[in-house]
């Protein structure tokens, strides 16, 4: 059983980039937390995001800027003996260059969505981070819990089996009866199940630990051996406008609402001409291999403008270059070309894009207007949770005062015989059961503050800074 209740450290050491202490010591939060940042598969997948995403922008940041490639050709023409036919030298070298002039702002609206979309991205991993510290937390808390309970009920048992020893000596002795034997029996065997217990709910959360942690399994660990308690007074008005600005699963549907109207005002940029400009410049020439190869200026530019009409697409491209002579040619060649082009019917796919766009963003934000009402209900929840664990961990308490008086009446009223071993046995089992009932009802709060956090989308709301923490 100790080897179970004192996972972690011994094991730890396999974990790369830890020290290893020469006595255990305690698991805290903020070990799990490196830990599961290490090894929790979901924070690497939403840190793959980001860099994906990253990359994104770069791309649309490089569409803004013209596209140029260098350029070089060389063709060697062997002679043909039989047919008189002599060799030949042709090349070329210089940089090509193309770039959309105008599109109705597609590239910048481009750009300016990836960038919403990277956004979405870190909110991702913030919205992934929060939800594994609240599990880590989750599985931290029950894990002291159960433990902190075994420990109360090891002891309680000790107690009452000393009570049911005592109990055999005096009904041999023919002190008490045997219905007193069997009742402080009872007693005695009540809190070895309870015991069992709470011995099988830490093997259950040491592994929802492990899982929280992203691990394959348990490793050797012991936990923090009490359970914090400190008040806390949240605000229900100020909570909800923090969340409004930093709960991340709702900033996810507000940026996704931005990329939709980013993605309409993209698809009905097609509206608007486009203007492409594309062109070389460089030198060219050719020459027989018995001739000296001589390379002169070589140019060429492109102009083309697309504009939508109706369900059609009119095209007006202009072309002009000016080459070297090549092989057989006596002069240099300069050409004009202008050309119209109209596409019957081809505007049916821009349409249903539009289209599609704009759903998406009437999607987008029905969804930004139902995130909002979730995150004011799971607020609100949280922050009554918080309340109530407040409640009651006060209960609990009472309750304990209660029972530690009702052992001592109890215990004083034995020695007068008012009352008997299996009264004293049940007293003392009463004030363990309250114990574990104040270890529930501290779990409960910190539990709750923690979702409170979550809901809220900070890590930090339930210790103010110079709070002091109370065991």
């Amino acid at each position: 059983m100790r080897k179970i209740i004192s996972m972690f450290i011994l094991g730890i050491s396999m974990i790369p980039g830890l020290t290893v202490l020469a006595e255990i010591e305690p698991l805290t939060l903020k070990d799990c937390q490196t830990i599961a940042e290490e090894h929790y598969m979901p924070i690497k997948l939403a840190q793959e995001e980001i860099k994906v995403r990253t990359a994104k922008v770069n791309e649309t940041v490089r569409n803004l800027w013209p596209n140029l490639s260098a350029k070089s050709e060389i063709t060697d023409g062997a002679s043909i003996v039989e047919l008189g036919t002599p060799g030949f030298l042709e090349g070329s070298y210089g940089i090509q260059l193309s770039q959309t002039l105008f599109n109705g702002g597609k590239l910048w609206l481009t750009y300016k969505q990836a960038q919403l979309n990277k956004q979405i991205s870190e909110e991702k991993y913030r919205e992934t981070k929060l939800d594994m510290q609240h599990k880590i937390q989750e599985a931290y808390w029950n894990l002291v819990r159960v433990t902190s309970n075994y420990n109360q009920y090891e002891k309680t048992f000790e107690d009452n089996l000393n009570y049911f020893e005592m109990a055999k000596k005096l009904f041999a002795d023919g002190t008490i009866n045997k219905r007193q034997l069997i009742a402080t029996e009872a007693q005695k065997n009540n809190t070895r199940y309870q015991k069992q217990s709470a011995e099988a709910e830490i093997e259950k959360f040491a592994w929802n630990l492990a899982v929280a942690l992203g691990l394959d399994k348990p490793q050797e660990w012991e936990v923090s051996k009490t359970i914090p308690y400190y008040e806390s007074q949240p605000n229900l008005e100020a909570s909800i406008k923090q969340a409004l600005i930093h709960n991340p699963t709702y900033l996810i549907k507000l940026l996704s609402l931005q990329v939709a109207k980013y993605e309409k005002k993209i698809q009905y940029s097609q509206n608007w001409p486009k203007v492409e400009l594309s062109g070389f410049y460089g030198r060219s020439g050719g020459a027989f291999k018995r001739e000296v190869l001589k390379l002169n200026e070589d140019y060429n530019i492109s102009l083309k403008l697309t504009q939508p009409l109706a369900w059609n697409t009119l095209a007006l491209s202009g072309f002009k270059q000016k080459t070297s002579p090549k092989l057989g040619q006596s002069s240099r060649t300069e050409s004009q070309t202008a050309s119209a082009t109209l596409g019957l019917l081809d505007g049916y796919k821009a349409s249903a894009q539009k289209l599609e766009a704009s759903w998406q963003l009437k999607q987008a934000k029905y969804n930004h207007k139902k995130a909002k009402q979730t995150l004011m209900i799971n607020v609100r929840e949280a922050f009554y949770n918080v309340k109530k664990s407040k409640l009651q961990v006060a209960n609990a308490q009472l309750e304990i005062t209660l029972a530690k008086s009702e052992l001592a009446i109890q215990q004083i009223q034995l020695s007068d015989e008012k009352v008997s071993i299996a009264d004293v046995a049940a007293a003392n089992n009463k004030l363990a059961n309250s114990y574990t009932a104040l270890n529930e009802a501290k779990v409960y709060y910190l539990l709750a503050l923690s979702a409170l956090n979550k809901a809220i989308g900070i890590s930090d709301y339930s210790l103010k800074p110079g709070e002091k923490i109370n065991d």
